[in-house]
């Protein structure tokens, strides 16, 4: 019976052990691990020809609920009318290799493109190292159609507020239309009116995305509740707050002629 044990012992590290199965929680990376997968996922996209109407899925907070993810992919892959999915941040719950892994194998059977942006769960242990090579950088833009889309982190707590996060400067330098745009839309994890967001910061972002030429909403998820939009001035532009994955549910957005519609789906 010891030989036996001991047989199976020194065969189970053999198989897991060489094929790189995490066994630590501290693990950044390893073989087979994805990396830009959002500058893959954007080269997809650009290869796609855009009709008069965008559409996108936004889904958030997938954090650890793997069935519920499944059945959210399942749900675009069974529809013919979707351009690409955003995940809107907390990929994963507590920063672990294996749970940003788990939701990218979900995801990258989709049959559209999927962009993901970096949410606070994201960013706890390793997840920042984690994030930042598995999908690329936390603030980015890219162009489709002749809307501009603006993603970036605005998870300040993560930061301790110290009045760099979310950076008002690049967002300042990236509110700005590029040739062939005529609408802007942004997308970040924390929305202003929330207390994870740097309370010094959410007036400057209001005012400059109500200032921005072309700004159509600010897209945001984190909450966990039902869609809920709010307006901080007259005339302000929307600041759209989405439900979440775990909560099976998420968003479709329609972009046409300069004008958006938003549409809760539950599953």
């Amino acid at each position: 019976m010891k030989k036996l044990f001991v047989y199976l012992t020194a065969a189970t590290i053999l198989a897991f052990g060489c094929n790189g199965v995490e066994f630590s929680p501290n693990q950044k990376f390893r073989d087979g691990t994805p990396q830009n997968v959002n500058n893959t996922e954007i080269a997809k996209l650009q290869q796609q020809t855009p009709g008069p109407r965008i559409r996108v899925a936004i889904s958030s907070d997938t954090q650890r609920m793997y069935k519920e993810a499944q059945l959210f992919v399942d749900q675009i892959n069974a529809r013919n009318d979707i351009d690409f999915v955003i995940l809107n941040g907390d990929i994963s719950d507590f920063g672990q290799l294996l749970e940003f892994e788990g939701i990218y194998s979900i995801y990258s059977k989709l049959k559209v493109p999927f962009i993901s942006i970096v949410g606070n769960h994201d960013l706890v242990a390793n997840g920042p190292h984690i994030f930042r090579r598995m999908f690329g950088e936390f603030n980015f833009t890219f162009n489709y159609g002749t809307i501009k889309f603006v993603c970036f982190d605005s998870n300040s707590r993560e930061y301790n507020f110290n009045g760099a996060v979310p950076d008002i400067a690049w967002l300042k330098a990236n509110f700005k239309l590029d040739p062939g745009t005529s609408n802007i839309i942004a997308f970040s994890h924390v929305p202003p009116n929330d207390a994870d967001f740097d309370p010094n910061l959410r007036p400057i972002y209001e005012q400059l995305a109500n200032s921005t030429p072309g700004f159509l909403a600010s897209f945001h998820a984190h909450q966990h509740q039902p869609d809920k939009t709010y307006k901080p001035y007259n005339n302000s532009v929307p600041f759209i707050i989405t439900n979440a994955v775990l909560k099976r549910a998420y968003t479709i957005l329609d972009i046409s002629n300069g004008q958006i519609e938003t549409t809760p789906v539950n599953f």
